[in-house]
């Protein structure tokens, strides 16, 4: 079934009626917080207005000049910090990399044998190997989720004649 054929349904973006009053109420609140935040961001330049129109306390809070060498200071040691911990990372990723570089701890699974699987699934060794013989088969279960049997199925485009993509 693709996007075409498929039974088309109705968002409850256009079904606001199917929202409960809760969620309606918690959305607004939401929005009205993105609301104020805007606002807020928006206030230096509203501030710059105020001040170029003569308002004088907006020159109040314009008035960083002083508070630029604070700010350069604060600037240096924000740089600092991030160059100290971005440093300390970068050296224990190297310790990491000196210490695991030549060593492969990854190891392939070792393959079960023909006889542990037909312990396993209670079968002769006979069958088990036949079943490796398979190109595809269905395991049976019982309710234990014991191994009952085993049934061979075949590709699709063999059964239906079907030449592969």
């Amino acid at each position: 079934m693709n996007r075409r054929t498929k039974a088309r349904v109705k968002l409850i973006l256009n079904a606001p009626d199917k929202v409960s009053a809760h969620t309606k109420l918690g959305s607004n609140i939401v929005t009205i917080l993105c609301w104020v935040l805007y606002i807020y961001l928006w206030i230096p330049l509203i501030t710059l207005i105020a001040w170029a129109l003569g308002v004088t306390h907006a020159y109040d809070e314009l008035s960083f000049a002083r508070q630029l060498g604070d700010f350069r200071q604060l600037l240096l040691f924000y740089a600092l910090i991030v160059v100290i911990l971005g440093g300390g990372l970068l050296l224990w990723a190297l310790k990491e990399y000196l210490r695991f570089k030549d060593s492969n701890r990854r190891r392939p699974p070792v393959p079960a044998a023909v006889e542990e699987l037909a312990k396993y699934t209670a079968v002769q060794d006979t069958d088990v190997v036949r079943w490796h013989g398979m190109r595809r088969m269905v395991a049976l279960h019982d309710e234990q989720g014991k191994v009952v049997g085993v049934e061979e199925e075949m590709p699709s485009s063999i059964t239906t004649g079907a030449q592969p993509a």
